[in-house]
């Protein structure tokens, strides 16, 4: 038995800050691969960096909420530990992820973010970085004054200035992406002089000539596509990201992009644009074998996360419903904390007084919790996208009928109706909550 003060502990655990991503040195942290280091993106994109002579583009991709962000966190700590100087962005603060991209305003996003970045770096390793910083603020406003019309913007006297009109003014965002369409050779020339000025600067102040910078680019695998605009959203991210990928690199910056993970599949062969290097996914962690059976390595996985926050949970949460609510996220786990936070309410709703004492999950609680977020994850799903994701389920592959047919395939993987896993080989399922519907709705009489 618990109380009511222990559900809403309970339930804190795995909200707010604390659902955010974590530090890899956080008491809750958890390794979320079973598999050896060999099958560690993390460590792969860390020895590809250490190797490489000069500078480097890596893409990492890897579904909304399935940890992506704490493991980006992972590979800074592991490259500051070889040496390198690693700035880290979240792009959320400076780009519009629902909006079309173009490579003209990634690049300014790009550099106000890393200007950002810089200024912490400086107070906190004690680098002298204002002038460099603020010289190309200058050179960069009085390129826009110039180019573009600005009668209507003022832009103050800062790259933070920019990256939030990027964000929150779509007049600014179409005005720079229309009138820098035939600038973009000054633009990201003037973004490379600033990028190699900062390292050499950074070299310099540090009295290492071959010191390792490191800029890990988060939170761009959220571009996608909504409602009316939402072909002009992947258009604009297969052009950027492959269309235009050479103006992604940077001389002596190793970079590591963030993408969608409909990318590959609008762009095939994406690598051979962006490096050479193979395309990094961070997959769902595995609680599902192929054949739908569940799988216990991943499924301990999800155990231990639970765990971590939260000692005496199964006092609160029998085993057995862990597993459930892990087998029924498909190792999600953004979907996996929000059955467990809804369990935490459902219990404490059946409390009369806050000092009562609560019952320990049961059959009905789960089933209701689960049916909620089932009703969530696709409430309407169209007949024709029901015999796809059918296809899907069976092939476990995300097939296509005709190349038209991709601006749809990407709005499954933005609607988390297909799932990435990775066995062996890359492998894809529809969310778990979904099999039951769709074979339903498929069923041939």
């Amino acid at each position: 038995m618990t109380t009511t003060n222990e559900l809403k502990q309970f339930y804190q655990k795995f909200s707010g800050k604390n659902a955010e991503p974590l530090e890899p040195d956080n008491d809750f942290y958890v390794p979320l691969l079973e598999g050896g280091r060999d099958k560690d993106p993390i460590l792969g994109l860390q020895e590809r960096i250490d190797w490489a002579e000069s500078e480097s583009v890596h893409l990492l991709t890897g579904f909304r909420g399935n940890g992506k962000s704490t493991e980006l966190r992972r590979l800074k700590k592991l490259l500051e530990q070889s040496g390198c100087v690693v700035f880290s962005v979240d792009m959320l603060k400076y780009v519009f992820m629902t909006k079309p991209i173009a490579i003209s305003d990634l690049t300014l996003s790009l550099m106000a973010a890393l200007s950002a970045a810089a200024e912490e770096l400086g107070e906190a390793k004690g680098f002298k970085l204002a002038p460099l910083r603020q010289s190309y603020w200058e050179r960069l406003s009085n390129f826009l004054k110039s180019k573009v019309e600005l009668k209507d913007i003022t832009l103050k006297s800062s790259l933070a200035d920019l990256g939030l009109a990027l964000t929150t003014d779509d007049v600014f965002k179409a005005k720079i992406q229309k009138h820098l369409e035939g600038q973009l050779t000054q633009l990201i020339d003037d973004a490379r002089l600033f990028v190699t000025q900062l390292v050499n600067e950074i070299r310099k102040q540090s009295g290492d000539r071959n010191l390792k910078v490191v800029l890990l680019v988060d939170s761009l695998e959220q571009l996608r596509g909504i409602g009316d605009n939402a072909q002009m959203v992947y258009d604009s991210v297969r052009e950027t990201f492959s269309g235009q990928a050479a103006k992604l690199s940077y001389s002596q910056l190793h970079i590591v992009y963030t993408v969608p993970p409909y990318l590959p599949v609008l762009s095939p062969n994406l690598t051979r644009s962006v490096g050479g290097d193979p395309l990094f996914q961070w997959p769902n962690i595995h609680v599902r074998k192929k054949n739908g059976e569940p799988d216990q390595a991943g499924l301990d996985v999800m155990k231990r996360i639970v765990e971590k926050r939260f000692p005496g949970w199964n006092e609160i949460i029998p085993e057995n419903f862990i597993h459930q609510f892990a087998t029924c996220s498909g190792g999600d786990i953004r979907d996996f904390f929000r059955l467990l936070r809804d369990a935490a309410i459902s219990l404490s709703l059946r409390n009369v007084r806050a000092d009562d004492a609560a019952a320990v999950l049961d059959e009905e609680i789960a089933n209701r919790v689960v049916q909620q977020l089932r009703n969530d994850v696709a409430p309407i799903i169209a007949k024709k996208d029901a015999e796809w994701l059918a296809e899907i389920h069976k092939s476990k592959e995300a097939a296509l009928s005709e190349i038209e047919a991709l601006p749809n395939l990407a709005r499954f993987f933005d609607g988390n109706l297909i799932m990435n896993y990775l066995n062996g080989d890359p492998w894809y399922d529809i969310h778990p909550l979904l099999v039951e519907k769709i074979e339903r709705m498929t069923k041939t009489n």
